[in-house]
């Protein structure tokens, strides 16, 4: 492995550990309110605001409150709220979590800082009239149907695949049987290839993180080759689908993986067969998915909103500031396997929903 790819892989391990840690504590603090905003405090003393109390149309996130940073936006925080227009974010939010604008139905534009690494399940689900929105230059995870009946999301029609600022492959269009992932991806969304007829698909060394449900209802695919550094991998996300039962096995899977990885655990805990890469025979001449982006008149429009990419430099940087702050690399593991567990429940209506 390459050292961007080792630092990048890094990277988006301790944006999971983070993330973990704004999970846990938004169900175990009391609630402040500071203006129209209930908040918890996080235990890096930036700021969660877990509710909006007021009854603005056009909303102004603060920068601080009570002189803390605002990290994060809390699941549902706009739950629903129809006559929501605007908002606006500042610079310091990283973390939008589950559901925040779901149905927000007169939301027509949002600018995304490009602090923002972090975009939760059904986040802007069933936003009906969103159509201009920015990918942020940090963003490294997406949940499933986060853009989901949306006007934005349009703009894909025709392509083979939806890929976001060139590191999340947020959704599988086509209906090719073999897919090769390009290279750069670092995170595969939950359901991005839910119930496609894949019979190969090949995964870079660059994923780091495969969410739930990822290849769920592939009954075709047989095998799959992991990469040694994924960091965090999905509930069901391999070898089921929906059958007789609510969840049965694909017949004889195997998963192809290092010892003591991820892969081993999960082929484990969910008794796949597995076998070590060695053993492993790729097949020839495959199409690579297409690097999806917006239509001519589209990305035009969007130009304004500050569309970007994310530089080596700019993930050193951003890699570089995180270790400063003496974040234990060691806890990695543990803090992704805890952030599975949590995830597990959060997803399970939603998932449901749209089987």
């Amino acid at each position: 492995m390459t050292s961007s790819k080792r630092i990048f892989c890094i990277f988006v391990s301790l944006v999971l550990m983070l993330s973990l840690s704004f999970n846990v504590l938004a169900e175990e603090e009391a609630s402040l309110t500071s203006g129209d905003f209930g908040y918890i405090v996080l235990e890096d003393a930036t700021v969660c605001i877990t509710s909006y109390n007021g009854n603005k149309t056009a909303v102004d996130i603060p920068a601080e409150i009570d002189g803390k940073p605002v990290s994060t936006l809390g699941d549902e925080l706009f739950w629903y709220k129809s006559d929501l227009t605007s908002v606006n974010l500042p610079e310091t939010v990283e973390y939008i979590g589950a559901r925040v604008f779901q149905n927000c139905t007169s939301l027509e534009k949002i600018l995304l800082p490009d602090s923002v690494v972090e975009i939760g399940d059904a986040c802007f689900f069933g936003c009906a009239k969103l159509a201009e929105i920015n990918v942020p230059a940090n963003l490294v995870y997406v949940g499933a149907f986060a853009f989901d009946e949306t006007s934005w999301i349009t703009q894909f029609d025709g392509c083979s695949s939806i890929i976001l600022g060139g590191r999340v492959f947020y959704k599988y269009l086509s209906n090719e049987d073999n897919v090769v992932i390009p290279e750069g991806i670092v995170c595969i969304s939950d359901n991005a290839f839910d119930g496609k007829s894949l019979s190969f698909v090949k995964i870079p060394e660059s994923v780091a993180f495969i969410g739930d449900y990822a290849f769920y209802n592939c009954k075709n695919l047989k095998e799959i080759k992991l990469p040694s550094e994924v960091y965090y991998l999905g509930e069901n996300s391999l070898g089921f689908f929906a059958g007789s039962s609510e969840l049965d096995a694909v017949k004889d899977f195997v998963i192809y993986s290092d010892e003591n990885t991820l892969g081993e655990s999960y082929a484990q805990e969910y008794e796949i067969s597995l076998k070590a890469l060695s053993e492993f025979t790729e097949p020839e001449a495959l199409p690579e998915a297409e690097v999806c982006v917006p239509t001519a008149e589209i990305r035009d429009a969007h130009k304004s909103l500050g569309n970007a990419g994310l530089s080596q430099g700019a993930v050193v940087a951003i890699v570089l500031s995180i270790l400063g702050c003496a974040i234990i690399v060691g806890g990695i593991a543990a803090g992704s396997h805890f952030y599975e567990k949590k995830r597990k429940q959060e997803n399970k209506n939603t998932k449901k929903k749209k089987k």
